[in-house]
């Protein structure tokens, strides 16, 4: 017997609406991730060895997954693909490997917690935090742009540590260098197991959003002015 084309195709579509991969993201693929989009040469070539990591990622990503080695995007600069490049190594993850995969704002998820616990929400806390501790493969963006309190800080901890401790592949987009998480995180313990759990990774510094928005517009405006 073979399972139908038709099933297996409901299934991975079943997963990538698991893996709440923000619309804008669901097409992006590692090999439509643009190089040319970039301006300056040094912003070309970072894009280059990003793009080529995160092919390299999936292509070996078995021995990433029995090391529990995920990647570290970071850039200062907004926009600059951080996002769209992790969630392209997601969508290839899932379709690939068939692998659980859950994208998160780390933000949204603070909201959805406090929510939680004040009755607001339709998620229960420990519930959430559960299937953030364990899905196959969890990919945190934003790391590091909350406001941080004793209480962010040890939700973040208690959330890598676990992951650390299974050897769970975690994949992190943010604003800082690793070493620049002491910071933002000052008893020191995210920064440690960020380090030990991902590769890190320099994103160029421009932002290629507004770029993006543009040649968008103008192909709008060759339908509209027609």
């Amino acid at each position: 017997m073979r399972i139908c084309k038709c099933r297996e195709d409901k299934s991975l579509d079943a997963k990538l609406q698991f893996a709440r991969i923000p619309q804008e993201y669901r097409q992006s693929r590692i090999n439509n991730f643009e190089i040319n989009l970039y301006r300056t040469d040094e912003g070309k070539e970072r894009a280059a060895i990003a793009k080529r990591v995160a092919a390299n990622f999936v292509a070996n990503y078995p021995a990433m997954k029995e090391q529990g080695k995920g990647l570290y995007f970071y850039s200062y600069q907004k926009g600059s693909g951080k996002t769209r490049l992790s969630c392209s190594i997601a969508n290839a993850l899932v379709k690939k490997y068939k692998a659980d995969v859950r994208f998160i704002r780390f933000v949204d998820l603070l909201n959805e917690l406090k929510n939680s616990f004040s009755g607001n929400g339709d998620v229960n806390a420990s519930e959430l935090i559960e299937a953030v501790k364990n899905i196959e493969v969890l990919v945190i963006d934003d790391l590091g742009v909350e406001k941080v309190s004793e209480w962010v800080e040890e939700v973040v901890t208690s959330i890598l540590d676990h992951r650390l401790n299974q050897n769970l592949v975690t994949i992190i987009t943010s604003n800082s260098t690793i070493e620049e998480l002491d910071k933002r995180y000052q008893q020191g313990r995210v920064r440690s197991r960020v380090e030990k759990m991902t590769f890190p990774v320099w994103m160029p510094e421009e932002s290629i959003r507004s770029l993006i928005a543009q040649q968008e517009n103008e192909e709008i405006q060759d339908i509209l002015f027609r």
